[in-house]
């Protein structure tokens, strides 16, 4: 398994490098913004008073602390644009080589189906935890020169815990809908229209009251960022998410156990039956048929 989880992190040092610098950028730019926010507290209370309603949405009362700060102009994105990453990841685990037809030649090698999955499982895994840890430094480096944003260092890692046991459900999710579907890009899509769902839903249930109800069953509403730094992380719906995530992954598991798997990606396009795991083939031409067809 080792193995494995050495060879999947080997090929995705790509995107923890691309992904890497562009969330470093992103808290860097945001820690050292909230020195000009902060020197800005007579417009922020004309905005306030001018648009009630938008400061409400926004707390733009909230942005005037370092908390505050991170919680409206940070995690407020941050976990649509992570969760779109972990969709394609999700979704890409174990279908993109199945699609590509290099599927049935890793497993002509003498590693188990089981060993396969959970060790991609587990170094797709690492990826996210580096990730948010990179995100977590980056907000720290910021606060070596600035001079009002300051958080301690083990409180600020609590929201970035909270939202890891989020995104591995986007991504198991992904993971499964891959299991299921026909096409890696369909259940890559479909995970992908739930993050935004989740996104804008969460987002505008504060300010239009027929979505207060819908918010309940968005995963990203459980999201804990300034919370988790005053009071501490609900390890309840934490231990939550991670039994969630547990779960799909199983039955992801014991999904690609039972899969007959495609070569060069053919059947792409069917849908599979779940209960016998087996793909639809193609309806096959009598022989008699093909011989007259050649002969006209």
């Amino acid at each position: 398994m080792f193995t494995v989880i050495r060879y999947t992190l080997r090929r995705s040092r790509g995107a923890i490098i691309g992904w890497g610098i562009g969330l470093a950028v992103l808290g860097i730019m945001m820690g050292s913004l909230f020195d000009m926010i902060a020197g800005t507290g007579d417009l922020m209370a004309a905005y306030m008073e001018a648009l009630p309603e938008l400061a409400e949405m926004f707390d733009f009362a909230g942005m005037s602390t370092p908390i505050g700060w991170l919680d409206v102009e940070y995690f407020s994105f941050v976990p649509l644009i992570l969760g779109l990453f972990v969709s394609g990841v999700g979704a890409s685990l174990l279908a993109r080589d199945e699609e590509r037809g290099t599927l049935d030649l890793i497993l002509a090698h003498p590693v188990s189906r089981t060993t396969l999955f959970w060790g991609r499982f587990l170094a797709t895994t690492l990826v996210t935890i580096i990730l948010l840890l990179i995100s977590w430094a980056s907000l720290l480096l910021s606060m070596t020169w600035s001079e009002n944003f300051t958080i301690p260092a083990f409180e600020l890692l609590l929201p970035f815990v909270s939202l890891f046991g989020i995104l591995m459900f986007f991504m198991t999710l992904a993971l499964l809908f891959s299991m299921v579907l026909p096409a890696r890009s369909m259940a890559s899509m479909l995970t992908a229209m739930l993050v935004v769902a989740s996104f804008f839903i969460t987002f505008l249930s504060g300010a239009v009251e027929q979505l207060e109800r819908a918010a309940d069953f968005s995963p990203l509403t459980y999201l804990e960022t300034a919370t988790a730094i005053e009071d501490g992380l609900n390890l309840t719906w934490f231990g939550v998410f991670l039994a969630i995530d547990l779960v799909l992954a199983l039955i992801s598991w014991q999904l690609f156990q039972r899969r007959d798997v495609r070569v060069g990606g053919e059947g792409t396009l069917r849908l599979k039956d779940i209960v016998t795991g087996k793909w639809r083939a193609k309806p096959v031409e009598p022989l008699t048929e093909i011989g007259s067809s050649a002969a006209d």
